[in-house]
């Protein structure tokens, strides 16, 4: 061996670098099912049931126990009116009640007298029957003050505003000190067991919209992947673009907010057979779409072209990937074209 030879052997073999370690990987079999393909529509997230809270009686807020993006449990105090003037009522008549109570109480005192009088004719007929009126009245001066103090008690419950239903506050419309009055609105609230996502679609596409039908839906300020049901379209029309909007009801979330952006995969064809691969085998390298494969032990990258979403999967074209042939679901992320793997896991 030359000199030259022996200097060059070093080089190359820097040159070539070390062998890439084999990659621990988990992969899953690629099936074949009936799909539609979808087509990604923008959407704006919306509140299918929201209440415009206002207070039945008039007063001064006296306390605020909200702010806007609170989350409230339904029957939650949302504000407090100070009806001191109903309390000072309610004091007043409870007086009254146990005036006509004693008054009362010693009329059916006489009224035994007088019976007893009357009985031996040592009373007249016309006494005992204005002793009997006058138990009577009073006993309806009872009952009067009693429906009176019911609905004074009333307005006093009424003097706290709560949550009609579990939900998020969208608005707060009265402060502290402020005066209201019955139909003036104290606040908004949207129902987070109402949520759906309003979606724009082409006239020609509306009739693959079918009711029922699960699509998937991305809400990536929140980061967000969910599943939710086609539930009917509002009948009318955009007058400029001739879209007509599909209501998509989504399962209740912890967060939402009123016209946030969201991305469905609607139905844009009949179904049909469609290669089906996880979602999470998919990879972009250079804005291509690739998959990961397993060959002699080693891994190998293969184009496809993504037609639906379906859930946690994606249908994509027939071509260079088969139904039964295991592609890599997990670990692909930091995959290189030939590099040994190892299986780790099946799913």
């Amino acid at each position: 061996m030359t000199l030259i030879t022996m200097l060059a052997m070093p080089i190359l073999a820097h040159a070539e670098g070390p062998a890439q370690p084999p990659a621990r990987v988990v992969t899953s079999q690629v099936q074949q099912k009936t799909i539609a393909k979808t087509l990604n529509v923008m959407g704006t997230l919306q509140f299918d049931r929201i209440s415009a809270l206002s207070p039945q009686v008039s007063g001064q807020v006296e306390s605020v126990h909200v702010m806007e993006g609170d989350r409230v449990e339904k029957g939650a105090p949302l504000f407090r009116l100070n009806l001191d003037f109903v309390q000072n009522e309610i004091d007043t008549i409870k007086t009254q009640i146990t005036q006509v109570e004693v008054r009362l109480a010693k009329a059916n005192k006489d009224l035994s007298r007088y019976e007893t009088l009357f009985q031996q004719h040592a009373a007249s007929e016309q006494e005992y029957d204005n002793m009997r009126l006058s138990m009577e009245d009073l006993a309806i001066q009872k009952a009067t003050l009693e429906e009176t103090l019911e609905l004074a008690n009333l307005k006093k419950a009424k003097s706290v505003i709560r949550a009609p239903f579990a939900g998020v506050i969208l608005e707060k419309n009265a402060d502290e000190g402020n005066w209201v009055s019955p139909g003036g609105q104290l606040c908004l609230i949207g129902s987070m067991e109402d949520l759906y996502v309003k979606v724009p679609m082409a006239e020609n596409l509306l009739v693959f919209a079918k009711k029922g039908d699960e699509v998937s839906v991305s809400i990536t300020a929140l980061s967000i992947t969910t599943q939710g049901i086609i539930n009917g379209f509002i009948p009318v029309a955009d007058p400029t673009t001739k879209n007509i909007f599909v209501k998509v009801k989504l399962p209740k979330m912890k967060t939402a907010v009123l016209n946030m952006s969201a991305t469905v995969s609607m139905p844009a064809s009949d179904k049909q057979e469609m290669v089906l691969i996880p979602r999470d085998s998919l990879v972009t390298v250079n804005g291509q779409t690739m998959v990961y494969t397993i060959k002699e032990g080693a891994a190998e990258p293969l184009s496809v072209t993504v037609l639906a979403y379906v859930g946690e999967a994606a249908g994509i074209a027939a071509g260079s990937v088969n139904p039964g042939m295991p592609v890599v679901s997990d670990g692909n992320d930091r995959l290189r074209p030939g590099q040994p793997v190892t299986v780790i896991g099946t799913n």
